[in-house]
C-alpha cells in the first residue's frame, strides 16, 4: 500500500435498530451433540452457481440509508420461492435443503441457518453503511471482503451495491468478494441469487418499492460477468467447514496480493462447539492478509448471549485472547438493555493492534 490505512470502525454514533428483521431472539438447535463432522471446504464457480437460477425469482427489499450516499436497497429472495424451486425441480441439493426449510432453525453440521436473515446481519449491514470514508476508500484501493457464514449475505450485498459506481471509473481497483456458507445449497439458492438480484435491480430495471418478482433472462450469466469485469469485481463462493484448509481457500497465498481485507461475520458464535474453530479461522484469515502486506480487520455481529444454545460474546472473547487476538465492542443498538442484547465487535490479530490503531 502506498500509505497506511486506519480502520476506524469504532468512532461513529450508534446505528438505529432495524425492527423489520426476520431474526429470533435465539436459535432452535436440533440434535446439537449427535451430528457428524461437516464437509471439507469446496470452491464453487460463479458459472455453476448462476446456472441454477430459476426463470423467475420472488424477492422483498430492505432499504438501508447511508450518511453521504443516499439509500441502498437490498433485495432478498423469498423463502417460499426457494421452496417452490425445489418442488419444481423435484430435487434436494443437499441435506440442508430439506432441513433448512423445515421447522428447525439449525441442525449442527447439517444446516447452519443460512436461508434466514438474522437480526445481527441487518445490524452489520447498517453499521457498514455508516462508514462513508471507509466505503469510499474501496473505490480507490484494492480490497478483499470475506463473509463467513454469509447466508442471505446482507453485509456483502451492502458493499456490493456500493461498488456499482466503479463501473464508471476508467480503471477501478480490484475488489474480490468471497462469500461462504457451510451449505452449498444456501450459496446456490440464497447467497448468489441475492447478489444477482441486487445487480439486476440496481441497473436499468430499478427496484420496486417493497419487492415483487423478476425474470432471470437466459443470457444473465454473460451479462452479469461482463459487468463484474468492467467493475473489476471478482466473486468467489466457498462451502464447507471452517479451518485452515478453508482459510487457505478463502485467502490463497499469492506474492502479489496486498489487498486490505475485511472479514465479516454475523450470528456465527452461537454454538460453544464451533466457537474455537471459528475463531481460529478468523485469526488465520487476518494473519494471511498481514503476511501478504495488507491491512486486515474483522467485524463480528452477535447476540451477547444465545439463550438455550450456550454461545456468548464473553466466551468468544476469551477464546480470541487465548489464540492471540483482540476484540472490542464498537456498536450496540439503542435500547439494547431490553430483551436480548446485541453488539458488533472489531477483531484484530494482537500483533497488529498497536500498528493499526
Amino acid at each position: 500500500m502506498s500509505q497506511p490505512f486506519k480502520f476506524a470502525f469504532g468512532d461513529d454514533e450508534d446505528v438505529e435498530e432495524d425492527d423489520t428483521s426476520e431474526g429470533n431472539e435465539s436459535r432452535n438447535v436440533a440434535n446439537a451433540d449427535t451430528s457428524p463432522p461437516g464437509p471439507a471446504p469446496c470452491l464453487h464457480t460463479l458459472n455453476d452457481l448462476l446456472a441454477t437460477l430459476p426463470s423467475k425469482i420472488e424477492y422483498h427489499n430492505l432499504t438501508i440509508p447511508t450518511p453521504n450516499h443516499g439509500d441502498i436497497t437490498l433485495a432478498r429472495r423469498e423463502l417460499f420461492d426457494i421452496r417452490a424451486q425445489l418442488m419444481a425441480e423435484d430435487s434436494i441439493l443437499d441435506d440442508a435443503s430439506a432441513t433448512g426449510l423445515s421447522t428447525d432453525d439449525i441442525k449442527p453440521h447439517i444446516y447452519e441457518g443460512g436461508f434466514k436473515t438474522w437480526e445481527c446481519a441487518v445490524d452489520l449491514a447498517k453499521y457498514l453503511a455508516t462508514k462513508s470514508d471507509y466505503l469510499s476508500r474501496m473505490l480507490t484501493c484494492p480490497f478483499t471482503i470475506v463473509e463467513l457464514g454469509a447466508g442471505t449475505a446482507l453485509p456483502s450485498q451492502l458493499i456490493f451495491n456500493f461498488l456499482f459506481p466503479k463501473g464508471r471509473v476508467p480503471e477501478p481497483p480490484r475488489t474480490t468478494m468471497v462469500v461462504t456458507d457451510f451449505n452449498p445449497s444456501v450459496l446456490k439458492l440464497a447467497t448468489i441469487p441475492n447478489l444477482t438480484l441486487n445487480y439486476l435491480l440496481a441497473g436499468a430495471i430499478g427496484p420496486k418499492e417493497s419487492g415483487g418478482d423478476i425474470e432471470c433472462l437466459d443470457d444473465l450469466s454473460p451479462d452479469f460477468q461482463a459487468f463484474l469485469r468492467k467493475c473489476n469485481i471478482g466473486i468467489r463462493a466457498i462451502s464447507g467447514s471452517w479451518g485452515s484448509d478453508f482459510a487457505a481457500m478463502a485467502l490463497p497465498d499469492t506474492s502479489d496480493t496486498a489487498d486490505d481485507v475485511v472479514i465479516l461475520a454475523s450470528e456465527t458464535i452461537y454454538s460453544p462447539a464451533s466457537t474455537r474453530v471459528f475463531t481460529e479461522t478468523l485469526l488465520d484469515l487476518l494473519r494471511r492478509s498481514e503476511k501478504a502486506g495488507g491491512k486486515a480487520v474483522a467485524l463480528v455481529a452477535a447476540k451477547k448471549v444465545y439463550f438455550g444454545v450456550g454461545g456468548s460474546v464473553d466466551d468468544f472473547l476469551t477464546v480470541l485472547r487465548e489464540l492471540g487476538g483482540e476484540g472490542k465492542v464498537v456498536w450496540t443498538p439503542e435500547g439494547s438493555g431490553n430483551g436480548v442484547g446485541r453488539c458488533i465487535l472489531e477483531v484484530r490479530n494482537r500483533a497488529e493492534v498497536d500498528v493499526m490503531t
